[in-house]
């Protein structure tokens, strides 16, 4: 199983309207805390806030990877959010940035969350990735392209 088997329909947007960070992490959360009962909407945009007060997640090429963990959760959960003006989110690179992988681990399983997020962000450090990414045309083809490329980042049995 790798990170992008947890995404969903309901939980990627295809067209982010956001314009600010944090417009961007109320989203997704938003879309997370709906599919998941018992997730509270407010302590996940707290736990992505804190975690962006440390450090940007976001890395080059246009690709944000916020991610927080917290007590209780079942197992990891994810969104997936593209923009297609990008938008500022102090990335290394400067570049504003159009694609966002929002995850979320247990705070209790700490290895698997940064596994989860070496996957996430080796994949999407593909320009192929990335590219198909962006000209997708809808959801089901921005997760087949995931599904295809985290296929690729699976370790051999």
């Amino acid at each position: 199983m790798t990170p992008f088997d947890l995404l969903s329909p309901d939980r990627v947007v295809p067209a982010l309207a956001a314009t600010r960070k944090d417009e961007v992490l109320v989203t997704l959360a938003g879309r997370v805390a709906q599919s998941h009962a018992g997730l509270d909407e407010r302590d996940l945009v707290e736990a992505l806030r804190a975690r962006e007060r440390q450090m940007t997640t976001a890395l080059v090429n246009g690709v944000a990877i916020p991610h927080a963990k917290l007590p209780g959760l079942p197992g990891l959960v994810g969104a997936l959010g593209r923009t297609t003006t990008g938008v500022d989110c102090d990335a290394h690179d400067g570049a504003p940035t159009r694609l966002f992988f929002l995850l979320v681990g247990p705070a209790e399983r700490p290895g698997e969350h940064l596994k989860a997020l070496a996957t996430v962000s080796r994949v999407l450090h593909e320009e192929g990735c990335r590219t198909a990414l962006l000209g997708a045309d809808d959801v089901v083809a921005m997760l087949e392209v995931l599904r295809l490329y985290g296929e690729r980042a699976r370790p051999a049995a």
